[in-house]
């Protein structure tokens, strides 16, 4: 064989084994990451201190999610829930914030007053069913912006626990 032949097949080895490298590197990450998801998901559906604080981060920044965004940790059974890193982009919430988010979580009516701001900031049945009726004659510019309106008060105000 030449030079050049052996010098191909030493360039395609080694991008060969770069790839199962990557490869092999990105799946220990997914691997991580899917038992830290299974983690918060445990910890939240089996303590109720821990969905509480998970409410309570919900209550201050609805797009963030534990075990993605932040991790809540319990190093005992004893022990209070507590956030051990935060990831998001957004600031970490500060004690005397979440305090005050605990208070309201803990609070009775607190879901009441939730699904309450939800509905206000809702377009109304008539908004919607006008721009449903434009819609069927052809001109969608009025659901385009029901729709989007809809979509901001899903993402701002998330229905149910969905803390992990």
């Amino acid at each position: 064989m030449s030079n050049g032949v052996i010098n191909i097949i030493i360039v395609v080895l080694a991008c060969t084994c770069v790839m199962i490298y990557i490869l092999w590197k990105n799946s220990r990450r997914m691997d991580e990451d899917i038992r830290l998801s299974v983690q918060q998901h445990n910890l939240v559906s089996h303590d109720e201190r821990a969905l509480l604080l998970c409410r309570a981060v919900r209550i201050l920044n609805p797009n963030v999610r534990a075990g993605e965004d932040y991790i809540i940790k319990q190093d005992s059974p004893d022990q209070e829930p507590y956030i051990s890193e935060w990831k998001a982009d957004t600031p970490r919430p500060t004690k005397e914030e979440l305090a005050a988010a605990l208070r309201e979580v803990a609070d009775a009516h607190h879901e009441e007053r939730y699904a309450a701001m939800r509905r206000a900031d809702y377009p109304s049945v008539e908004e919607q069913l006008d721009a449903a009726y434009q819609a069927r004659q052809g001109d969608d510019t009025k659901q385009r912006e029901v729709d989007e309106k809809i979509r901001r008060v899903k993402e701002h105000y998330p229905k149910g626990d969905q803390c992990v």
